[in-house]
C-alpha cells in the first residue's frame, strides 16, 4: 500500500464515522446550547443585532396559562431590544427571537461538529500515511 492510499483510507474512515455521527450530534448539541440561557441569549443577540452596542431582554406574562385546561402549560413573551451607537433602538418580537435563536444554536453545533470532523480527518490522513509501508521490490 502506498502512502497516499493509507492517507485516503484513514481520512475516509473518519469521514464515514464522524460524518454519520453528526446526524446525532447536531440536534443534541443545538438543544444543549438552547438550554443554556446565557449562551442562547448572547448568540441570539449576536445574530439579530450584531452591530449593536447593547441589548436587553424583557419577559412578559411569565406563568400565564396557555390553555383553559387546569393541567395545561404556561408560557411567556420575550422581546429583545437592541441599542445602537447612534442611540436608536430596535425591538425584536418573541417569534423572531425564538426562531432565529434556535437556528443560530443548531448552526453553531453543526459548525463545531464539522470542524471537529475535519480536524480528525486530517489527523487520520497523516497517521494513515505514516503507518502505510511502501512495497519494496
Amino acid at each position: 500500500m502506498k502512502r497516499w492510499q493509507g492517507s485516503c483510507v484513514g481520512a475516509l474512515l473518519v469521514l464515514l464515522i464522524g460524518g454519520s455521527s453528526l446526524i446525532f450530534l447536531v440536534p443534541f448539541g443545538g438543544a444543549m446550547i438552547a438550554a443554556m440561557p446565557p449562551v442562547f441569549d448572547r448568540l441570539t443577540a449576536y445574530v439579530l443585532c450584531s452591530d449593536a452596542t447593547d441589548y436587553s431582554y424583557n419577559d412578559y406574562n411569565f406563568g400565564v396559562p396557555t390553555t383553559s385546561s387546569p393541567g395545561g402549560g404556561t408560557g411567556h413573551y420575550t422581546e429583545l431590544t437592541c441599542t445602537y451607537a447612534d442611540g436608536s433602538q430596535k425591538v425584536f418580537g418573541n417569534e423572531e427571537v425564538g426562531l432565529k435563536g434556535l437556528a443560530a444554536s443548531f448552526s453553531a453545533a453543526g459548525i463545531c461538529g464539522g470542524v471537529a470532523v475535519l480536524f480528525l480527518m486530517t489527523l487520520a490522513a497523516v497517521i494513515g500515511a505514516r503507518l502505510a509501508k511502501p512495497k519494496v521490490t
